[in-house]
Protein backbone atom coordinates (compact mmCIF):
# COMPACT_ATOMS: atom_id res chain seq x y z
CA UNK A 1 0.00 0.00 0.00
CA UNK A 2 1.42 3.36 -1.03
CA UNK A 3 1.57 6.31 1.32
CA UNK A 4 -1.40 8.02 -0.33
CA UNK A 5 -3.65 5.13 0.74
CA UNK A 6 -3.43 6.39 4.33
CA UNK A 7 -6.56 8.06 5.69
CA UNK A 8 -4.89 11.30 6.62
CA UNK A 9 -3.18 11.73 3.24
CA UNK A 10 -6.29 11.34 1.11
CA UNK A 11 -8.26 14.35 -0.07
CA UNK A 12 -11.43 14.82 1.92
CA UNK A 13 -14.55 15.56 -0.10
CA UNK A 14 -17.51 17.23 1.52
CA UNK A 15 -20.21 15.30 3.27
CA UNK A 16 -20.47 13.30 6.44
CA UNK A 17 -17.95 10.55 7.01
CA UNK A 18 -20.22 7.85 8.44
CA UNK A 19 -22.80 8.11 5.67
CA UNK A 20 -20.72 8.96 2.59
CA UNK A 21 -17.25 7.81 1.59
CA UNK A 22 -14.72 10.32 2.86
CA UNK A 23 -15.97 13.43 4.62
CA UNK A 24 -15.56 14.35 8.24
CA UNK A 25 -16.26 12.08 11.19
CA UNK A 26 -16.31 15.12 13.48
CA UNK A 27 -19.12 16.70 11.43
CA UNK A 28 -21.02 13.42 11.54
CA UNK A 29 -20.72 13.13 15.31
CA UNK A 30 -21.90 16.70 15.76
CA UNK A 31 -24.80 16.08 13.39
CA UNK A 32 -25.93 12.99 15.33
CA UNK A 33 -25.69 14.76 18.69
CA UNK A 34 -27.63 17.79 17.47
CA UNK A 35 -30.26 15.62 15.77
CA UNK A 36 -30.87 13.59 18.93
CA UNK A 37 -30.99 16.77 21.01
CA UNK A 38 -33.60 18.32 18.69
CA UNK A 39 -35.55 15.07 18.65
CA UNK A 40 -35.85 15.09 22.43
CA UNK A 41 -36.53 18.82 22.57
CA UNK A 42 -39.26 18.78 19.92
CA UNK A 43 -40.71 15.41 20.89
CA UNK A 44 -41.97 16.57 24.25
CA UNK A 45 -41.86 14.83 27.65
CA UNK A 46 -42.99 11.35 26.46
CA UNK A 47 -40.13 11.02 23.98
CA UNK A 48 -37.59 12.56 26.36
CA UNK A 49 -38.58 10.08 29.05
CA UNK A 50 -38.28 7.19 26.59
CA UNK A 51 -34.81 8.27 25.44
CA UNK A 52 -33.66 8.77 29.01
CA UNK A 53 -34.98 5.48 30.33
CA UNK A 54 -33.66 3.50 27.36
CA UNK A 55 -30.32 5.07 26.48
CA UNK A 56 -28.98 7.19 29.38
CA UNK A 57 -26.16 5.78 31.51
CA UNK A 58 -27.46 4.28 34.76
CA UNK A 59 -24.98 2.29 36.78
CA UNK A 60 -27.48 -0.23 38.10
CA UNK A 61 -28.85 -0.94 34.62
CA UNK A 62 -25.34 -1.31 33.17
CA UNK A 63 -23.61 -3.33 35.88
CA UNK A 64 -26.45 -5.38 37.33
CA UNK A 65 -28.78 -5.76 34.35
CA UNK A 66 -26.08 -5.87 31.64
CA UNK A 67 -27.63 -3.14 29.50
CA UNK A 68 -24.22 -2.49 28.03
CA UNK A 69 -25.44 -0.38 25.11
CA UNK A 70 -25.92 2.45 27.60
CA UNK A 71 -22.11 2.72 27.89
CA UNK A 72 -22.15 4.25 24.42
CA UNK A 73 -25.61 5.65 23.78
CA UNK A 74 -25.46 8.07 26.72
CA UNK A 75 -22.73 9.97 24.86
CA UNK A 76 -25.22 11.01 22.15
CA UNK A 77 -27.83 12.32 24.60
CA UNK A 78 -27.83 15.78 26.17
CA UNK A 79 -30.10 17.53 28.61
CA UNK A 80 -32.80 19.14 26.42
CA UNK A 81 -33.49 21.74 29.10
CA UNK A 82 -29.89 22.98 29.05
CA UNK A 83 -28.71 24.33 25.70
CA UNK A 84 -25.20 25.04 27.01
CA UNK A 85 -24.72 21.35 27.81
CA UNK A 86 -24.61 20.33 24.16
CA UNK A 87 -23.24 23.68 22.95
CA UNK A 88 -19.97 23.48 24.89
CA UNK A 89 -19.44 19.81 24.09
CA UNK A 90 -19.90 20.38 20.36
CA UNK A 91 -17.74 23.51 20.33
CA UNK A 92 -14.82 21.65 21.91
CA UNK A 93 -15.38 18.61 19.69
CA UNK A 94 -15.22 20.85 16.64
CA UNK A 95 -12.23 22.80 17.97
CA UNK A 96 -9.96 19.85 18.73
CA UNK A 97 -11.54 17.05 16.71
CA UNK A 98 -10.80 18.41 13.24
CA UNK A 99 -7.04 18.41 13.71
CA UNK A 100 -6.99 15.08 15.52
CA UNK A 101 -8.95 13.55 12.67
CA UNK A 102 -6.34 14.91 10.25
CA UNK A 103 -3.58 13.35 12.36
CA UNK A 104 -5.14 9.94 13.03
CA UNK A 105 -7.49 9.49 10.08
CA UNK A 106 -11.22 8.78 10.02
CA UNK A 107 -11.26 5.26 11.45
CA UNK A 108 -8.71 5.74 14.22
CA UNK A 109 -10.27 9.01 15.39
CA UNK A 110 -13.76 7.51 15.47
CA UNK A 111 -12.51 4.42 17.30
CA UNK A 112 -10.70 6.59 19.83
CA UNK A 113 -13.80 8.74 20.42
CA UNK A 114 -16.20 5.82 20.89
CA UNK A 115 -13.76 3.89 23.07
CA UNK A 116 -13.25 6.96 25.25
CA UNK A 117 -17.02 7.27 25.67
CA UNK A 118 -17.29 3.62 26.73
CA UNK A 119 -14.40 3.84 29.20
CA UNK A 120 -15.70 7.10 30.69
CA UNK A 121 -19.17 5.58 31.05
CA UNK A 122 -17.83 2.43 32.67
CA UNK A 123 -15.64 4.28 35.19
CA UNK A 124 -18.50 6.60 36.10
CA UNK A 125 -20.87 3.64 36.49
CA UNK A 126 -18.54 1.77 38.85
CA UNK A 127 -18.03 4.86 41.02
CA UNK A 128 -21.74 5.74 41.00
CA UNK A 129 -22.73 2.19 41.95
CA UNK A 130 -20.33 2.31 44.89
CA UNK A 131 -22.21 5.39 46.10
CA UNK A 132 -25.69 3.90 45.78
CA UNK A 133 -26.31 4.00 42.04
CA UNK A 134 -29.11 6.56 42.00
CA UNK A 135 -27.75 8.97 39.39
CA UNK A 136 -27.93 9.05 35.61
CA UNK A 137 -25.49 10.45 33.07
CA UNK A 138 -25.88 11.87 29.58
CA UNK A 139 -23.54 13.85 27.37
CA UNK A 140 -20.43 13.56 25.21
CA UNK A 141 -18.15 15.12 27.81
CA UNK A 142 -16.13 11.97 28.55
CA UNK A 143 -15.24 11.37 24.91
CA UNK A 144 -14.61 15.08 24.29
CA UNK A 145 -12.34 15.19 27.36
CA UNK A 146 -10.20 12.43 25.84
CA UNK A 147 -9.92 14.31 22.54
CA UNK A 148 -9.14 17.55 24.38
CA UNK A 149 -6.34 15.96 26.42
CA UNK A 150 -4.76 14.40 23.32
CA UNK A 151 -4.92 17.80 21.64
CA UNK A 152 -3.19 19.42 24.63
CA UNK A 153 -0.40 16.84 24.41
CA UNK A 154 0.10 17.64 20.72
CA UNK A 155 -0.21 21.42 21.00
CA UNK A 156 0.49 22.46 24.62
CA UNK A 157 1.46 26.03 23.73
CA UNK A 158 -1.43 26.92 21.46
CA UNK A 159 -3.60 29.63 22.94
CA UNK A 160 -7.31 29.54 23.68
CA UNK A 161 -9.48 32.42 24.87
CA UNK A 162 -10.61 31.61 28.40
CA UNK A 163 -14.13 33.02 28.85
CA UNK A 164 -13.65 34.36 25.28
CA UNK A 165 -11.42 37.09 26.72
CA UNK A 166 -8.21 35.86 28.36
CA UNK A 167 -5.67 34.08 26.10
CA UNK A 168 -4.07 31.13 27.86
CA UNK A 169 -1.98 28.23 26.52
CA UNK A 170 -3.67 24.87 26.18
CA UNK A 171 -1.59 23.30 28.97
CA UNK A 172 -2.84 25.92 31.41
CA UNK A 173 -6.42 25.54 30.21
CA UNK A 174 -6.16 21.79 30.80
CA UNK A 175 -4.93 22.35 34.35
CA UNK A 176 -7.86 24.69 35.06
CA UNK A 177 -10.46 22.48 33.38
CA UNK A 178 -9.41 19.12 34.76
CA UNK A 179 -8.30 20.59 38.09
CA UNK A 180 -11.87 21.76 38.59
CA UNK A 181 -13.09 18.24 37.81
CA UNK A 182 -10.64 16.69 40.27
CA UNK A 183 -11.70 19.09 43.00
CA UNK A 184 -15.37 18.41 42.27
CA UNK A 185 -14.82 14.64 42.38
CA UNK A 186 -13.05 14.87 45.75
CA UNK A 187 -15.85 17.01 47.18
CA UNK A 188 -18.54 14.64 45.93
CA UNK A 189 -16.74 11.65 47.44
CA UNK A 190 -16.65 13.51 50.75
CA UNK A 191 -20.40 14.01 50.61
CA UNK A 192 -20.40 17.69 49.73
CA UNK A 193 -22.99 19.15 47.39
CA UNK A 194 -21.52 19.81 43.96
CA UNK A 195 -22.72 20.81 40.51
CA UNK A 196 -24.51 18.02 38.58
CA UNK A 197 -21.40 17.22 36.54
CA UNK A 198 -19.99 13.74 35.84
CA UNK A 199 -16.50 14.55 37.14
CA UNK A 200 -15.44 10.90 37.03
CA UNK A 201 -16.36 10.64 33.34
CA UNK A 202 -14.32 13.74 32.49
CA UNK A 203 -11.25 12.55 34.38
CA UNK A 204 -11.38 8.96 33.13
CA UNK A 205 -11.80 10.25 29.56
CA UNK A 206 -8.77 12.50 30.02
CA UNK A 207 -6.77 9.59 31.49
CA UNK A 208 -7.62 7.47 28.47
CA UNK A 209 -6.55 10.33 26.19
CA UNK A 210 -3.19 10.48 27.95
CA UNK A 211 -2.65 6.73 27.57
CA UNK A 212 -3.83 6.81 23.96
CA UNK A 213 -1.24 9.41 23.00
CA UNK A 214 1.58 8.07 25.17
CA UNK A 215 1.30 4.43 24.08
CA UNK A 216 -0.08 5.04 20.56
CA UNK A 217 -3.26 3.02 21.05
CA UNK A 218 -4.52 3.49 17.49
CA UNK A 219 -6.69 0.56 16.51
CA UNK A 220 -5.06 0.36 13.06
CA UNK A 221 -1.64 -0.08 14.67
CA UNK A 222 -2.84 -2.62 17.23
CA UNK A 223 -4.54 -4.76 14.58
CA UNK A 224 -1.92 -4.32 11.86
CA UNK A 225 -0.23 -7.63 12.69
CA UNK A 226 -3.28 -9.74 11.88
CA UNK A 227 -5.20 -7.60 9.40
CA UNK A 228 -4.39 -9.88 6.46
CA UNK A 229 -5.50 -12.90 8.44
CA UNK A 230 -9.02 -11.48 8.55
CA UNK A 231 -9.06 -10.45 4.91
CA UNK A 232 -8.39 -6.77 5.53
CA UNK A 233 -5.85 -4.66 3.71
CA UNK A 234 -2.61 -4.44 5.63
CA UNK A 235 -1.02 -1.21 6.73
CA UNK A 236 2.22 -0.11 5.19
CA UNK A 237 5.16 -2.20 6.38
CA UNK A 238 8.84 -2.10 5.58
CA UNK A 239 10.70 -5.31 4.93
CA UNK A 240 13.97 -6.36 3.42
CA UNK A 241 13.54 -8.63 0.38
CA UNK A 242 15.82 -11.60 0.04
CA UNK A 243 18.81 -11.08 -2.26
CA UNK A 244 18.21 -11.90 -5.90
CA UNK A 245 20.57 -12.60 -8.73
CA UNK A 246 20.32 -10.44 -11.79
CA UNK A 247 20.25 -11.90 -15.28
CA UNK A 248 23.67 -12.69 -16.70
CA UNK A 249 25.32 -9.77 -18.44
CA UNK A 250 26.61 -9.98 -21.98
CA UNK A 251 29.94 -11.13 -20.63
CA UNK A 252 28.20 -13.97 -18.78
CA UNK A 253 28.92 -12.63 -15.31
CA UNK A 254 26.23 -12.44 -12.66
CA UNK A 255 25.86 -9.27 -10.70
CA UNK A 256 24.20 -9.58 -7.30
CA UNK A 257 21.22 -7.36 -6.76
CA UNK A 258 21.43 -4.66 -4.10
CA UNK A 259 19.82 -5.68 -0.84
CA UNK A 260 19.66 -4.24 2.62
CA UNK A 261 20.39 -6.17 5.77
CA UNK A 262 17.63 -6.83 8.32
CA UNK A 263 16.55 -3.80 10.31
CA UNK A 264 17.58 -1.20 7.70
CA UNK A 265 15.96 1.24 5.35
CA UNK A 266 17.92 1.29 2.12
CA UNK A 267 21.66 1.26 2.39
CA UNK A 268 22.03 3.63 5.31
CA UNK A 269 20.38 1.38 7.90
CA UNK A 270 19.45 4.25 10.20
CA UNK A 271 16.32 2.73 11.75
CA UNK A 272 15.71 -0.76 13.15
CA UNK A 273 12.61 -2.58 11.97
CA UNK A 274 10.68 -2.10 15.19
CA UNK A 275 10.89 1.69 14.80
CA UNK A 276 10.09 1.96 11.10
CA UNK A 277 6.32 1.90 11.30
CA UNK A 278 6.19 4.56 14.01
CA UNK A 279 8.66 6.71 12.05
CA UNK A 280 6.51 6.48 8.93
CA UNK A 281 3.37 7.45 10.82
CA UNK A 282 5.15 10.51 12.21
CA UNK A 283 6.19 11.53 8.70
CA UNK A 284 2.70 10.99 7.27
CA UNK A 285 1.12 12.96 10.10
CA UNK A 286 3.60 15.76 9.36
CA UNK A 287 2.48 15.74 5.72
CA UNK A 288 -1.13 16.08 6.86
CA UNK A 289 -0.24 19.10 9.00
CA UNK A 290 2.38 20.89 6.88
CA UNK A 291 2.23 19.41 3.38
CA UNK A 292 4.79 17.39 1.44
CA UNK A 293 7.01 20.45 0.96
CA UNK A 294 7.75 20.52 4.71
CA UNK A 295 9.64 17.21 4.67
CA UNK A 296 13.39 16.99 5.04
CA UNK A 297 15.57 15.16 2.54
CA UNK A 298 15.91 12.24 4.92
CA UNK A 299 12.13 11.97 5.40
CA UNK A 300 11.57 12.02 1.63
CA UNK A 301 14.15 9.26 1.24
CA UNK A 302 12.39 7.13 3.86
CA UNK A 303 9.04 7.53 2.11
CA UNK A 304 10.52 6.68 -1.28
CA UNK A 305 12.23 3.57 0.03
CA UNK A 306 9.10 2.55 1.94
CA UNK A 307 6.92 2.84 -1.15
CA UNK A 308 9.42 0.85 -3.23
CA UNK A 309 9.61 -1.98 -0.73
CA UNK A 310 5.83 -2.08 -0.36
CA UNK A 311 5.54 -2.53 -4.13
CA UNK A 312 8.14 -5.29 -4.01
CA UNK A 313 6.18 -7.03 -1.29
CA UNK A 314 2.98 -6.91 -3.32
CA UNK A 315 4.88 -8.36 -6.26
CA UNK A 316 6.18 -11.21 -4.10
CA UNK A 317 2.68 -11.93 -2.79
CA UNK A 318 1.15 -12.16 -6.27
CA UNK A 319 3.64 -14.78 -7.48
Amino acid sequence: MGIYDRDYIQDRPGGFGLFVGGGSVVKTLILINVAVFLLGWLGGPPLRIFLDETFAARSESIVQHFQVWRLLTYAFLHDPSNLFHILWNMIFLWFVGRELEEIYGHRDFLTMYLTAAIIAGLCWSILDLSQGGQARMVGASGAVAAALFIYVLYYPNREILLFFVLPVPMWMFAIIFFGRDLLGLIQSLQGSTTAPIAFAAHLSGAAYGFLYKKYDLRWSRITSGWSWRWGRRSRLKIFTPEPRTRRPSRQGAKTPARSGSAGQIGSSGMFPDEHLDAKLDEILAKIAREGRSGLTEEENRILQEASERARNRRGERLR
